[in-house]
């Protein structure tokens, strides 16, 4: 009898020992490996091969659900598959579990459905990782309570290691996507590098299209962007027909960050056709773009860290082509400024110089542009001893355009000047040349006098410019020079124009002006006036015509603080006495 209970003791301490062993050597093993599938895969093994379990199966949380991370046996799961156990931390107070009470406590049949008898709950010091979940022994034995123990043990021991092992997991997870991080930063560093470098906007795009294609395995896809106000696509790859302005717009405004076109593309055809699986918009101060992308090659799906790179990278791309149209359109203010330099002193070469005065005869000019070219114009043409014409006008308009027809205005005086016909017939025909030849917008204003230098008679025509002032010596009223007609260029000559003349005295003075000078304007937006110029000429009469001309610009410039929006020009004719 005695020697029977030393047996049995003996057997109970050998197998004491084995399962102590066991658990030492399982844990050494777990412990040291990093890898969470090799170690669920080992804490099955060693149940069931411990235990004599025909199946066994591993449920790890993940949030507020269970996911199958190992199972061995019929259990009709495969590895991935979601299931249902109750809320995370339901079954976590005991060792382990009947598995008929945890599905009486849920309301279901799941776990004795699929051949399972108990549940061991995975959990550490801080956290409930999932479950153990095995089947019956061969013979469908009942598990002792050493076997139930000895499985506790085993648990407690692989929830470290599973703990551990995912958080390495999750190490070499952030490790990975850290270097990717970093290869990205260089990719973006060496793009942004290289589009520093070029100027050429093709160039530009196609480095953009083989970075999209090379490193992120993108197919399809196009590049939209406002360009003179107007989206367009500047760059497309793999797709096919053409996207209409009117979705163009909408797509603009569509996306106000990374939408799926799932989202809209029931409503644009276009997107549907080609496949398109998102739209990531691009920013740069004001200006949007839009950049669609299909599905990847590689049919992996794009993360949230894949967008942001596209972002990073097509604002770089968005970046340095709107660099292409800044360069472009500073190349072409500068061949502008410089054509309009070229311009200007072609301009200049019209007006007279120096200014054919005769000797009974004091004359002064001037013509300050509002631009580098404009549309005022003044002459002084005389075409023999007789006779000196003088002539002034203010086209519609500023700048090239101004200037061009300014330019023919002054051809057609030059040529008609030695004819000796009357003012009021050249003026119709002048204004028939115009009216047929230029924009209906295009207009006039202009006054011109032919001087017969024998009897000082000035004869005139004024069409439509602001009238003359004529202020002479021994008179207290100026007078108006208004005889004429309509503008240039805005009706053919169906009413003659009429010329009309004034004797001119020693000491008498015509001031001649444009709009620039009488329209100019002060801070509460008060016109300068005909009045004042009509003022200062009677008031500096005794003086020289350069003397009055200097008085009124000068008074101009003080009314309106130098900031006049127009050209100025000034022509005066004075009879010395």
């Amino acid at each position: 009898m005695k020697d029977g209970l030393s047996d049995k003791q003996n057997k109970d301490n050998l197998r004491s020992r084995f399962e102590l062993k066991t658990l030492l050597d399982t844990s050494r093993l777990l412990i040291e490996s990093h890898d969470p599938d090799f170690v669920m895969n080992n804490l099955l093994l060693i149940t069931m091969g411990k235990l004599l379990s025909l199946k066994g199966l591993i449920l790890l949380r993940e949030g507020n659900s269970f996911y199958v991370a190992g199972t061995k046996g019929s259990t009709g799961l495969k590895k991935g598959q979601s299931v249902l156990m109750g809320k995370p931390d339901q079954f976590t107070e005991n060792a382990w579990y009947k598995a008929a009470d945890i599905d009486k406590a849920l309301n279901t049949d799941f776990l004795v459905s699929k051949g399972l008898c108990n549940v061991f709950p995975i959990r550490t010091s801080s956290s409930h990782i999932g479950y153990l979940c095995i089947g019956p022994k061969v013979g469908n034995n009942e598990y002792a309570p050493a076997e139930l123990e000895f499985i506790e043990n085993l648990v407690i021991i692989s929830a470290v290691a599973i703990s551990n092992s995912m958080l390495v997991s999750k190490l070499r997870d952030t490790n990975r996507e850290l270097d990717r991080k970093v290869q990205e930063l260089n990719t973006l560093f060496d793009i942004s590098r290289e589009f520093n470098a070029m100027v050429d906007r093709a160039q530009i795009l196609n480095v953009f299209k083989f970075s999209l294609m090379g490193q992120m395995f993108i197919r399809k896809f196009f590049f939209l962007m406002n360009m003179d106000g107007e989206p367009e696509v500047i760059i497309q790859q793999g797709l096919k027909g053409l996207i209409s302005t009117e979705d163009k717009k909408r797509l603009i405004s569509a996306a106000d960050e990374v939408t799926l076109t799932e989202e809209i593309s029931p409503k644009i055809d276009y997107l549907t056709e080609n496949d398109i699986h998102a739209l990531v918009p691009l920013r740069f101060q004001d200006e949007t773009a839009i950049l669609g992308i299909g599905i990847r090659a590689n049919k992996q799906a794009y993360s949230q860290s894949d967008f942001n790179y596209l972002t990073s990278l097509g604002s770089l791309a968005f970046l340095s082509v709107q660099k292409t149209f800044l360069l472009e359109a500073r190349i072409e203010k500068e061949r502008l400024a410089e054509e309009l330099n070229i311009a200007r002193t072609i301009q200049n070469a019209l007006f007279p110089n120096p200014i054919p005065a005769p000797d009974d005869y004091n004359i002064a000019a001037t013509n300050v542009p509002s631009r580098q070219v404009g549309g005022d114009y003044y002459d002084v043409i005389r075409p023999n001893d007789r006779h000196l014409y003088v002539a002034i006008a203010d086209v519609t308009g500023k700048g090239i355009p101004a200037s061009l027809l300014m330019a023919n205005l002054q051809a057609m005086l030059q040529v008609l000047a030695p004819l000796d016909l009357p003012l009021d017939q050249s003026t119709g025909k002048i204004n028939d040349i115009i009216y047929k030849n230029t924009p209906s917008d295009k207009f006039i204003s202009f006054f011109w006098g032919c001087l017969d230098l024998e009897d000082h008679t000035f004869y005139y025509c004024n069409a439509g410019h602001n009238p003359p002032v004529l202020v002479r010596k021994d008179a207290d009223e100026p007078e108006l020079l208004t005889d004429g007609g309509m503008l240039l260029g805005a009706l053919p000559s169906m009413m003659p124009y009429v010329q009309g003349s004034v004797k001119l005295n020693e000491g008498d003075c015509i001031t001649m002006f444009t709009d620039g000078v009488s329209e100019a304007m002060d801070e509460e937006e008060n016109e300068y006036g005909e009045e004042r110029i009509a003022e200062l000429s009677a008031n500096h009469k005794s003086e020289s015509a350069l003397k009055i001309m200097q008085h009124i610009l000068k008074d101009v410039r003080e009314f309106c603080n130098n900031d006049y929006g127009d050209d100025l020009t000034m022509l005066l004719l004075q009879r010395n006495v």
